[in-house]
């Protein structure tokens, strides 16, 4: 019940604002089961959702406040509310100083020009708990920032991003133990809402618009809110792998560039970025090796006005098998595999392609889309449909389909199981 009227307070107290802002809602209630192959059916979630958003000028147009928040209940699956860090989604203030934009508060900000996985756009963590890969409420979570822009002229951007406290990605797993022929481990989660020990990230961007192109160029020097793991105090007793697994966050820097052109009525973009971890030698089976990633996105219209838009995705870790004493060793080796499948290094060059597709019919009311991925042998299927009710009601409806069958990774809590989901959304 506290729970419930703490929900309702934070509900009601966006109407303390100035009455001439503008006040939305996002409502949802959805249904996910699981539908593996080889296993029965089970109820994975039911979800009601409130997103109150909120936006005003204050001071006589001086400056302009932002504020939304996540509120939601699960009866069905694991009986859960909101975890209470996860409650204020976007929280800030604008202020317009001449050639200046300053930004201060919590507020999502993306680089680059890739929809997919782009190698730039590393500023948010990411909620593991998702079950559709194209989640756009909960995938993402927000950061704390000082945020500078600077306008030299009506072609060129100057961004300066400072998050004193990034947030890690969200995983409410707790403390589990592993224990195998080969294994007793403990595996601490992190339950931290914001990092602290590992505090600061700055990203810098120069973006470039014009007639004919447009560029991005990006320096960052950040925390990794995907964590590694510590390795170091494991013992190779014997035949016995023992020890406790702690949760690692590096810091890397990124160098990365980002271009966007027409070709007719089609736009073809291109984001390249080279990581440098604190690992680059690849010694440690814990930390993510430095990388070259490069996406290539073709967005256009097809089959008389269908969207269609192909992302094309290569990474190349450096020094990927290069694990020295005591990590060379068969209980290590063993134990790195199961953590490179979790950092998405399983192998040393990665290679996919993602396409979207998706067509409206009906006056705009009836949503055809289509996600579908290879990485080669595995193909993701991810089917979506939405049906207009009326201008503010709609009943949606997908799948999400892995012919690669549900991964278990002593690493992730994450359900990775195929799914069926239905969604009726109201929104004013």
């Amino acid at each position: 019940m506290k729970k419930i009227l703490i929900l309702l307070t934070l509900l009601l107290s966006f109407q303390l604002f100035p009455a001439d802002g503008e006040f939305r809602l996002l409502s949802f209630a959805d249904y996910y089961g699981a539908v593996e192959p080889d296993e029965s059916y089970e109820t994975l979630r039911n979800r009601y959702y409130l997103q109150p958003q909120f936006q005003a000028s204050l001071f006589g147009y001086l400056a302009d406040v932002n504020l939304s928040a996540n509120l939601w209940y699960q009866p069905l699956g694991e009986e859960e509310f909101t975890a209470p860090e996860n409650i204020l989604r976007e929280a800030y203030v604008s202020l317009p100083a001449g050639n200046f934009d300053i930004v201060l508060g919590q507020k999502l900000a993306s680089f680059g020009f890739s929809d997919v996985y782009g190698p730039l756009n590393i500023i948010n963590a990411s909620d593991q708990t998702i079950f559709s890969l194209d989640d756009s409420v909960d995938g993402r979570r927000p950061d704390g920032m000082v945020q500078i822009l600077y306008y030299p002229n009506f072609s060129d951007t100057f961004e300066l991003i400072y998050v004193p406290f990034p947030r890690p990605d969200y995983d409410p797993s707790a403390k589990e133990t592993l224990r195998s022929d080969e294994w007793d481990l403990t595996l601490e989660r992190d339950s931290q809402a914001y990092l602290t020990d590992q505090a600061q990230s700055l990203f810098f961007r120069y973006y470039h618009f014009s007639d004919t192109f447009d560029l991005q160029l990006v320096y960052a020097w950040y925390t990794e809110q995907t964590p590694g793991f510590d390795l170091s105090e494991l013992d190779a007793d014997g035949q016995v792998l023992t020890g406790e697994i702690e949760p690692l966050y590096t810091r890397n820097q990124l160098f990365g560039a980002a271009v966007s052109t027409t070709l007719g009525e089609t736009i073809l973009s291109e984001d390249l970025g080279f990581t440098l971890t604190e690992d680059p030698e690849g010694t440690d089976p814990g930390i993510a090796n430095s990388s070259f990633s490069a996406n290539t996105q073709i967005t256009g219209s097809i089959l008389n006005g269908t969207f269609a838009q192909l992302s094309l995705v290569y990474q190349y870790f450096i020094n990927y098998d290069a694990l020295e004493e005591p990590y060379d060793s068969a209980l290590f080796e063993e134990l790195a595999e199961e953590y490179n499948s979790f950092a998405v290094q399983p192998r040393e060059h990665i290679a996919f392609a993602v396409l979207h597709l998706h067509r409206s019919f009906m006056r705009e009311k009836l949503y055809l889309g289509l996600n579908t991925g290879l990485l080669y042998p595995d193909i993701y299927i991810a089917p979506r449909i939405s049906y207009g009710l009326s201008d503010r009601m709609l009943v949606e409806a997908g799948a999400d389909i892995n012919t690669g069958g549900a991964e278990e990774n002593i690493f992730t809590g994450r359900d990775e199981s195929d799914n069926v989901y239905i969604r009726l959304q109201y929104e004013y």
